[in-house]
């Protein structure tokens, strides 16, 4: 069959792409290989700026609100930063996605699940996408949305999947009402724990979402030890006894990714490796990428000529809007997980540093603002190590 868009893959980038593609009154086709809901090992807080882009209600997956975090440095000298406003939302994935996914079918979108797809081809006349079962869809234009090591990044655009992070992940059954007092509004996140990265337990109603993640090449093969003692060290932890793991990878952006527009397919999400390099945070930035692509292409197909829709917009827009915030994020995750223990000594005598930092979290600030703000902080504080790094790596021009 033929449609104007087809999406491939359902994550909340595909979701939220059909849903506003077939809410323009576009046919939209995606699919996705898993049926719905299904299990996405994630840590799964969303930032509440998620919920500031989407125009439907979240609020009945939400399990938990944060305000806040108790940082630790592998797992000792706890310190409680927590704001009076909501920082993000813990969501579990099954039901986060599922309900995306609902709100794509409920606009128009052709949902076919349990579909894998083996084969995407991009021609003069559109896009060409067959699967295992034999379907075979066309399309006007390809989003490309099935992950970090999907298909359609791999094949078409060149993307590496191997430029990420490695995570390991687990949920971990609590009594939330027994340790609401150490849990209510707030996260646990540990510097040291892992190299290039952070460890996480993130509470929700029926589970602690236990996990971390480094960088590939600073981690190696050491990720499975290093959430051992983790999770054997956490005073939060204690008692409790952590058995399934499931690894992932995180498609954190990179310098020299390949642009993610080619002819008549473009990347939104994890796919085009469009997650912030510092924290980590891919849903937001799977929403945002996603309604900008839906924007362009409306515009696109509207206006199309003989040589096909043009969506060269969209990546001028990431270039524009995206880029600077991944630059910046990028210098800070240098800092933080090159000197984890100096980081942590900073946030103990100016936890503000990180209240404001929350902000940014919200969308209230800039990152590039941020770190001029930082720097202007740390300046004059007899940090020599960390003052000799600001200066040659993130001195203002």
């Amino acid at each position: 069959m033929r449609s104007d868009v087809i999406v491939v893959g359902l994550g909340p980038a595909g979701s939220t792409a059909a849903y506003r593609l077939a809410s323009a009154g576009l046919e939209v086709v995606a699919l996705d290989k898993a049926v719905f809901p299904r299990y996405k090992s994630c840590g799964g807080c969303i930032s509440t700026k998620v919920t500031d882009i989407l125009d439907f209600d979240v609020s009945g997956v939400i399990e938990h609100e944060v305000r806040g975090a108790t940082f630790t440095y592998k797992s000792l000298y706890p310190l409680d930063i927590i704001s009076d406003r909501p920082v993000g939302y813990n969501v579990m994935r099954d039901r986060f996605d599922h309900l995306l996914v609902e709100k794509a079918r409920g606009a128009g979108a052709r949902i076919v699940e349990g579909a894998r797809v083996c084969d995407v081809e991009i021609g003069s006349g559109g896009a060409t996408v067959r699967t295992e079962a034999g379907g075979c869809y066309r399309g006007r234009v390809l989003v490309g949305a099935d992950g970090a090591s999907g298909l359609v990044g791999r094949r078409l655009f060149g993307m590496k999947p191997k430029e990420a992070a490695v995570s390991l992940t687990s949920e971990v059954p609590y009594d939330r009402k027994a340790l609401a007092a150490e849990t209510d509004g707030r996260l646990y996140i540990d510097f040291g724990s892992v190299p290039f990265g952070y460890g996480w337990i993130f509470p929700k109603e029926r589970y602690l979402s236990v996990g971390m993640a480094g960088d590939t090449e600073w981690v190696g093969g050491r990720i499975k030890d290093c959430f051992d003692a983790f999770v054997s060290s956490h005073p939060l932890l204690r008692g409790f006894e952590v058995k399934e793991r499931v690894g992932w990878t995180v498609p954190i952006y990179y310098d020299g990714a390949p642009p993610a527009v080619r002819d008549r397919a473009l990347l939104v999400g994890d796919t085009g490796h469009l997650v912030d390099p510092f924290l980590g945070e891919g849903i937001y930035y799977a929403v945002k990428t996603a309604g900008a692509a839906a924007d362009v292409i409306v515009e696109a197909l509207g206006a199309e000529k003989a040589g096909g829709p043009d969506l060269r917009a969209y990546q001028e827009w990431i270039e524009r809007v995206i880029k600077p915030e991944f630059d910046a994020a990028d210098r800070l995750s240098d800092l933080i997980y090159r000197h984890p223990r100096l980081w942590f000594k900073i946030l103990e005598k100016e936890p503000h540093i990180m209240l404001r930092y929350y902000d940014v979290i919200r969308g209230e600030w800039d990152c590039p603002s941020f770190y001029e703000w930082v720097y202007s902080k740390v300046r004059g504080k007899p940090f020599r190590a960390l003052r000799r790094w600001i200066e040659s790596r993130f001195m203002p021009a």
